[in-house]
């Protein structure tokens, strides 16, 4: 398969007064073209950081890429200007942010909203641009795409909101779609639907797609690979199905018992105990050590690499250490 984004070493840090936070600190991603890749963590584990530092949007000040190189078709974009990113957004990388509802412009129609995309990006004349507006919501399943054209986001629910989101994303047929919680704040059924859109048009334009979530559910239904995120770290690297099956990484086990079963077999769940660190109060040494069960001393004194333990797995974790091991 032929890489389309390969992120190498990327540090996210925002300053204040009083310290420099390292929000993303040496993440490491590669997208191969057609694939689905899951980006998954708890809130302030730097996801929603890393997609937006993908997409060069870090609000600066107080954010900046302070190193690595975000290699996308062999361009590094951190090294584009302001102009030049403009585009790459919404032509090359399109993105799904998390609430549709404050994406969509309130005061403008679904309609001038598609048009304005394609015109810009693809030159096309407000005709043109109309009859491909109503062809891409007809696309993600719209009936009456010729009306909804003429409404404003406030007139759609949220599951049709986000559809509408999609079709404004798709609309240059991009190589990448980054999908940052796509499916939160709806129900079940309608996130269903949601992911059966993404997967059935990633599949018929080739799109590669990185999706940002805290659900596992959703990751297990869309992606190839995931990668699980901890304090602004990747700590365990895995192909969907080897993740689920036997998942390495104390914190991805964590996050494994905590979900309830179908099955309903379980007398309770198991949390993890404590909470996500702040990123201004990063512990020493392994960033899970304080909420980890097999955490021994060199967790608390060194910060473990990310490993490779075979082919297609890696996890930053001392238990993988060959050489303790032999120790």
């Amino acid at each position: 398969m032929a890489t389309l984004l390969e992120v190498k070493n990327l540090k996210t840090h925002f300053f204040n007064r009083k310290k420099v936070i390292p929000a993303v600190d040496g993440v490491d991603i590669k997208i191969n073209k057609g694939e689905t890749v899951a980006l998954v963590g708890e809130s302030g584990s730097g996801k929603s950081i890393t997609s937006l530092s993908l997409m060069k949007l870090i609000p600066s000040p107080p954010g900046k890429i302070v190193d690595g190189e975000i290699l996308f078709d062999g361009t590094d974009l951190v090294k584009l200007s302001e102009e030049e990113m403009c585009h790459v957004r919404g032509n090359d990388i399109s993105m799904i942010f998390q609430e549709p509802m404050t994406s969509l412009n309130p005061v403008l129609t679904i309609g001038e909203q598609i048009r304005e995309v394609l015109m810009y990006h693809k030159k096309m004349s407000k005709k043109e641009a109309t009859r491909k507006a109503i062809d891409l919501l007809k696309m993600v399943g719209f009936s009456r795409a010729e009306e909804i054209i003429n409404d404003y986001p406030h007139r759609l629910s949220g599951g049709m909101r986000q559809r509408v989101m999609i079709a404004m994303a798709m609309s240059c047929d991009p190589k990448l779609l980054i999908a940052d919680e796509p499916t939160t704040a709806l129900d079940v059924t309608i996130q269903a639907q949601i992911l059966d859109l993404m997967k059935e048009l990633s599949d018929k334009f080739d799109t590669s797609i990185l999706i940002i979530t805290h659900d596992l559910g959703v990751v297990s239904d869309i992606a190839d690979k995931v990668l699980v995120m901890y304090c602004g770290q990747v700590v365990e690297e895995a192909p969907v199905d080897q993740l689920f099956g036997e998942p390495l990484h104390p914190y991805t086990v964590g996050l494994m018992e905590s979900i309830p079963s179908v099955e309903g077999d379980a007398e309770r769940l198991i949390p993890i105990q404590g909470n996500v660190p702040s990123p201004e109060n990063f512990p020493k040494g392994c960033r899970f050590a304080p909420r980890c069960p097999h955490a021994f001393g060199r967790c608390l004194e060194e910060v473990p690499s990310l490993m490779a333990v075979d082919g297609e797995r890696s996890v930053r974790c001392f238990l993988y250490d060959k050489e303790e091991a032999k120790a």
